[in-house]
């Protein structure tokens, strides 16, 4: 007779739990992690010839031996920096929205959920076509072709196809064509001040991706 009172307490036990493992808050869904996959960068080479192709004189401070020496990047280091400054642009837009973001790394696969932005720089030639930039900022205008894919369902199109019937004597390099189907769109960077364009285009990018996915605006307390 005494075991009756302590049977009834375990059953009253295992109710509560039940009961307790259906209100608990379950880790959140990663279907709002915002992946950005580095854009694509890529120099179409430069054929040199003739006296264009001769070494630019040494600034007159340094070769009379003051001054210091200016501190050139190489076309390798513009590309990583021009490239890095897309994507931390990115990751802080989208975080002081309020959505979760990591960069993802090169060559990682693609998760199974979530979205991802990725893109590609191009260069606009004077006939208004795309192409492989030759160099950054040096005159010409390039442009971003941007994507916001939402993963899991299929794998993200294409950016862009080249077009080798498009080429010329003057650009051998082929035109870069865009996919129509891109969820975000181009964004210009006048030669000007390209990094300032770059990260003005991540803005843009981070607008429309919260109009993808229901965003509200961010938060303005960093304003006070």
């Amino acid at each position: 007779m005494q075991r009756v009172p302590v049977v009834g307490f375990g059953l009253f036990l295992l109710a509560m739990l039940a009961v307790s493992s259906c209100t608990t808050p379950q880790p959140a869904a990663t279907s709002n992690v915002v992946y950005i996959a580095d854009f694509d960068l890529e120099l179409a080479p430069v054929q040199h010839s003739g006296p264009a192709s001769a070494p630019k004189p040494a600034p007159l401070g340094e070769r009379l031996g003051y001054g210091r020496p200016a501190v050139e990047r190489t076309p390798e280091q513009q590309e990583r920096d021009l490239v890095d400054l897309m994507s931390r642009s990115l990751l802080n837009d989208l975080q002081r929205a309020g959505i979760p973001a990591q960069r993802l790394p090169p060559g990682a696969p693609l998760p199974s959920s979530g979205w991802l932005v990725r893109g590609t720089f191009l260069d606009l030639d004077a006939g208004g076509r795309l192409r492989r930039p030759v160099a950054l900022g040096a005159g010409s205008t390039q442009e971003v072709i941007a994507s916001i894919d939402q993963l899991g369902a299929a794998a993200p199109q294409p950016l862009y196809k080249f077009d080798g019937a498009a080429q010329d004597a003057k650009s051998p390099e082929a035109v870069v064509t865009p996919n129509p189907n891109i969820a975000s769109g181009r964004f210009v960077l006048t030669p000007r001040d390209l990094e300032r364009n770059v990260v003005g285009a991540a803005q843009d990018i981070t607008e429309q991706l919260k109009m993808r996915m229901g965003v509200g605006n961010p938060d303005t307390s960093e304003s006070s």
